[in-house]
């Protein structure tokens, strides 16, 4: 731990102002997260839809995250991280105040669009912000940044709508109570921009040209051998985590702010982990790594999904994110060395496709399902078959992306 505080002192100032807006970011996702699914159930969405408006960030990332990654190699990587904040901040704003349908889906396809950026830019904007040897560090720190903050952001969430229904005499679960809240995360999404406007702009040295929608030639091996676990571990994820709020509370009945309570001591527990990966990754390499902590969380995936104890699930939440979520920064710091500086911001793009195309398919299956099955059985039959694609990822890291590592 030593090593790593070492580390993160050493960080240039756009750095840390990058850390900062990271922060805020991750506070304002937090809230938003845990309360989203509420909100549309209390828009009287169907399940079917609660599942569809869940993939349709998702569905926005896969059309327009590589277009969104080569326009910011174009306007520079720090203008449309402050873009990307404006327009999650003005669509999670308009979603507040959504009282049907087709304004609400408008607004979340602004937020998706805002998210992008957030998504796409920071890896290639992180690679050129610290030399090789504090890389690795700073994409831990980021991904720390926006746990801790989580952390915060899901007591705050859990802790908010009873502070506006105190204030305005209404129930704690209630429609007005979560759109209030989700007000308060609009406006802290706004306020992400701010620290941004400190950095120094980024740009690559040779920028590529061409069309937006298209990856680079030689690119496209190297990329589409790095993406393969992302297949399986984002299909695996959207199956499940997009609605472990509905399962933890369907399933135990607890309030929002036990519920926010659950989900921001499991936060604090990735930050902690994800600060502690780079000196595994030092130690057993980093693909070694990533193997060792995604292997260690299956056991717990399957004491989240199957324990009948509200206590047992909140500790298997806790380890299962800190040991899933570890490796997340590694990957991605991994991923962005194998290629060259120009295409970075492609494979970041290419990253965020396959992922959400895992996270635009898995919640409409996970919807479908737990209409047909139900709650129980559905849960089960899901967390089954999430079990099975991560250790499939899993493998496969250790068969195909260590040899590349260890070349």
């Amino acid at each position: 731990m030593l090593r790593a505080i070492t580390h993160v002192r050493s960080f240039t100032r756009d750095s840390r102002w990058f850390l900062v807006a990271a922060t805020l970011w991750g506070f304002s996702f937090s809230v938003t997260w845990l309360l989203l699914n509420f909100l549309f159930e209390g828009l009287g969405f169907s399940q079917t839809m609660v599942g569809i408006a869940n993939a349709v960030p998702n569905l926005v990332a896969l059309i327009l995250a590589l277009p969104v990654a080569r326009l910011s190699e174009r306007t520079g990587y720090v203008r449309m991280m402050r873009m990307g904040a404006f327009a999650a901040g003005l669509g999670l704003l308009g979603l507040s105040l959504s009282h049907s349908i087709v304004p609400a889906m408008m607004s979340i396809f602004l937020i998706g669009l805002g998210g992008m950026a957030f998504w796409v830019v920071p890896s290639p904007l992180m690679t050129a912000l610290e030399p090789q040897a504090n890389r690795t560090y700073l994409f831990s720190a980021q991904f720390a940044a926006n746990l801790v903050a989580g952390f915060f952001g899901s007591l705050a969430g859990g802790w908010l709508p009873s502070f506006f229904a105190r204030i305005g005499g209404f129930d704690p679960k209630s429609l007005q109570a979560i759109q209030w809240t989700v007000m308060v995360a609009a406006v802290l999404y706004l306020i992400t921009a701010l620290p941004l406007w400190k950095l120094t702009e980024v740009r690559p040295a040779e920028p590529i040209g061409g069309k937006l929608w298209h990856i680079p030639r030689p690119a496209r091996r190297i990329i589409l051998i790095l993406l393969v676990p992302n297949i399986f571990i984002g299909l695996g994820a959207g199956l499940i985590i997009p609605f472990l709020n509905i399962f933890v509370e369907g399933k135990f009945g607890v309030s929002f702010a036990a519920l926010g309570a659950v989900f921001a001591w499991s936060q604090l527990g990735m930050a902690v982990a994800v600060m502690l990966q780079p000196i595994v990754a030092e130690r057993f390499g980093k693909t070694a790594s990533i193997v060792i902590v995604q292997t260690l969380s299956l056991p717990f995936i399957a004491m989240l999904g199957f324990s009948g104890s509200f206590a047992a699930v909140a500790i298997a939440l806790f380890v299962r994110s800190a040991l899933m979520n570890a490796a997340n920064p590694i990957y991605a710091e991994f991923t962005m060395g194998q290629v060259k500086e120009a295409w970075r911001p492609s494979l970041a793009a290419a990253e965020a496709m396959v992922w959400t195309a895992g996270w635009t398919v898995g919640p409409l299956l996970s919807g479908w399902i737990r209409s047909k099955l139900g709650f129980g059985p559905g849960f089960a039959v899901l967390f089954v078959a999430m079990l099975i694609l991560y250790g499939t990822g899993i493998a496969y890291t250790w068969f195909v992306l260590r040899p590349i590592e260890n070349a």
